[in-house]
């Protein structure tokens, strides 16, 4: 179960280094947050495996130096998945006149999202690993359920993208997969099957929404896509 468990966790590194480099070759300013989400996962993951490895595999993933590098690394990358979602959605109106009405309600959910779980998880010793959890799941549920609104301001559009209809497939099944990998988790104890098997299940969603933006920026889609603004890090206001 460890094999297959690391072994698609560097499938998923690996899928994602061949995405950022299919970004850098092409649209990578037409997704530059997607470009920074796949960079600081990529840098996260080299830090938590060298942490990891410290005085051995397991006393190095039971030390408080990884478990706070680990969570805090967790949140930073579903924010920016979240964000990711709030910005595609907001280019999917782009030439629609409810533009700005939708920018504001756009605005509104981010700092919702922001502010949500210290209102959710009150109960819970705030910046612990419940805390944590639930945060993670709340922030991908969040940003599934954003991603359906994503898919209906693309579909109800006459000049869809293509290319943006496939990353935001992707999105929907990395985000969708680790809501449900956390809530698995609350639900499971640690060392036990069905920890890890919610453990493979989001992994397995991972390295899926990799191959699926694989196939969004290869090379031959280039020539497909249409033309259209950037999606820059700037939050609707």
């Amino acid at each position: 179960m460890e094999f297959v468990q690391s072994s698609l966790e560097w499938a998923g590194m690996a899928l994602q280094a061949v995405v950022v480099l299919f970004l850098f070759l092409g649209p990578f300013r037409k997704y530059l947050l997607l470009l920074t989400y796949c960079l600081v996962q990529l840098a996260a993951a080299v830090v938590e495996f060298l942490l990891s490895h410290e005085g051995g595999r397991e006393a190095g993933r039971m030390s408080p130096l990884f478990i706070k590098v680990y969570w805090t690394d967790e949140i930073v990358i579903d924010f920016l998945l979240f964000l990711l979602v709030i910005v595609l959605t907001y280019r999917a109106w782009e030439g629609k006149p409810q533009r700005a009405a939708i920018r504001k309600v756009l605005a509104a959910v981010v700092v919702i999202a922001l502010i949500a779980p210290f209102v959710v998880f009150y109960s819970r010793p705030l910046f612990k690993t419940s805390w944590f959890n639930g945060t993670s799941q709340l922030l991908n549920f969040g940003a599934a359920i954003m991603n359906l609104a994503l898919w209906t301001a693309m579909l109800s559009n006459r000049r869809r993208d293509a290319q943006l209809l496939t990353v935001s497939a992707g999105l929907g099944v990395l985000v969708t997969g680790a809501a449900l990998g956390y809530g698995l988790r609350q639900f499971t104890m640690r060392g036990g099957n069905p920890r890890d098997l919610a453990n493979l299940f989001k992994s397995a969603t991972y390295v899926t929404s990799m191959l699926i933006w694989c196939w969004a920026f290869r090379p031959a889609a280039r020539k497909k896509s249409t033309p259209s603004a950037a999606v820059t890090t700037s939050v609707p206001s």
